[in-house]
């Protein structure tokens, strides 16, 4: 395994400091990227499709190729409230703070001082070796799909897939004693689907019985109490077997009962919120409008439902069931975008041995569990390419900074990050 300096950390900082949340300011990064990675850009074949990165390492073989994948872009990051400004790179000894540290600057710069470090030292791979970084995954654009589809043009279709997903988390369940890396073998749908009333407005003095913000209040209160159907699917159950085989006293003997005990299992899980959307498919109203002045009524109120859709159900159903939970035909309930799971990836044989070897040799301590995926992710689109998409980012993060992503103070160990490069070096080395 290649050393990894710890000035590395210097890459990161630079890079997270490149604002990323609009299309105009990634020339910016991408032109960063150029200047703190000469090797990678000079050796490897580097092109763009749009804004997303396409680059090829060549082999000296002639085996089915890796393909390695990340995003550049970050979801918006208001200054107000963040403990370090989110675009500062803040290093206090212990974390780097600021928007994407987590998701997904740390993967990208990670996989990028990877293959730096790996060409120093005069490594090739035995086969291609392709970097994807595409370039509007947080607004579910089309970037990396894009490059995929230039990818299946050319005839590459990849032996594994890799993109963010997972993580290394503390014991999801009581019971069991070491960390666990949860690799993403698949991924749920997902549809942002719009609540709208339209009424006759008017002056906000003579309210009707039911204005319009009122009737979507009360949608959005019945879409809240939504229940929607409960399963396990395959990788589901499979996480749930190795985490019972390590667990001790009750809840271990329930979990190594899976298959026979399902609606305990069940109710165990629905007590977290992170198991409880394991279960099933989420909603999650986000976004709200209504009238344009305090003083007047609302002419039309509009809700924007995050929706995150189970192994098993597609969008159609997933409509379907919420027009019923709101039961109000004046309430329009549309999509905007959305898509379906994805396939379901083996959790044995190549790609899923390459990924759970490499965890072993940086973290023997680690238990590795397959499961689904809450979020989604680039990665949907290899899907096209090859039947084995898996999804990690090498790194230990706690629940705090699970909750970070997406939101203020957003940050990742330094610690934790550099065996994160260490770790995508050593994947590279032992398994291209």
């Amino acid at each position: 395994m290649p050393r990894i300096d710890p000035s590395a950390l210097d890459h990161l900082v630079a890079l997270v400091r490149v604002p990323t949340e609009a299309p105009e300011q990634l020339p910016a990064f991408r032109a960063a990227l150029r200047e703190r990675f000469p090797r990678l850009f000079a050796a490897l074949e580097v092109e763009e499709v749009g804004g997303t990165i396409l680059a090829r390492w060549p082999g000296r073989g002639e085996g089915a190729p890796a393909l390695l994948m990340a995003h550049q872009d970050v979801v918006p990051a208001p200054a107000e409230g963040w403990t370090h400004p989110p675009y500062s790179g803040h290093r206090d000894g212990t974390h780097v703070w600021g928007r994407g540290t987590l998701d997904d600057k740390g993967s990208l710069v990670g996989i990028c001082v990877a293959v730096e470090a790996l060409l120093a030292e005069g490594f090739a791979p035995e086969r291609d070796v392709w970097l994807l970084f595409g370039h509007d995954e947080e607004t579910m654009g089309s970037g990396a799909a894009d490059a995929i589809g230039v990818l299946a043009e050319r005839g590459v279709r990849p032996a594994w897939a890799l993109d963010e997903g997972g993580a290394i988390v503390e014991p999801p369940v009581a019971g069991v004693t070491r960390d666990v890396a949860v690799v993403g073998v698949a991924e749920k749908g997902f549809a942002n689907v719009r609540l709208r009333v339209a009424q006759v407005g008017g002056h906000a003095s003579t309210p009707p019985r039911l204005p319009a913000t009122s009737r979507l209040a009360r949608a959005v209160g019945r879409l809240g109490r939504a229940r929607f159907p409960r399963s396990l699917p395959a990788p589901t159950i499979r996480m749930l077997e190795l985490l019972g085989a390590e667990a001790r006293g009750p809840q271990g003997a329930v979990l190594r009962r899976v298959r026979t005990a399902r609606p305990l299992v069940e109710r165990i899980l629905a007590r977290g919120d992170e198991t409880r959307a394991m279960l099933a498919t989420t909603a999650a109203v986000t976004q709200l409008s209504g009238a344009a002045a305090p003083n007047a009524l609302a002419e039309e109120a509009v809700a924007v439902a995050n929706v995150r859709i189970a192994v098993g159900e597609d969008v159609p159903a997933t409509l379907a069931r919420i027009r019923r939970a709101i039961g109000d035909p004046a309430v329009e309930v549309s999509l905007l975008h959305g898509h379906g799971p994805s396939p379901v990836s083996p959790s044995a044989g190549v790609g899923w041995t390459d990924v759970e070897a490499a965890i072993g040799r940086l973290r023997p301590d680690v238990l590795t569990v397959p499961y689904v995926m809450l979020g989604g992710s680039d990665g949907r689109h290899a899907h096209r390419i090859t039947d084995r998409v898996y999804r990690f980012a090498p790194f230990a993060m706690t629940r705090e900074e699970r909750l970070a992503l997406h939101a203020r103070d957003e940050r990742i160990r330094e610690d934790t990050w550099l065996d994160g490069c260490r770790w995508y070096a050593d994947l590279l080395e032992r398994s291209c």
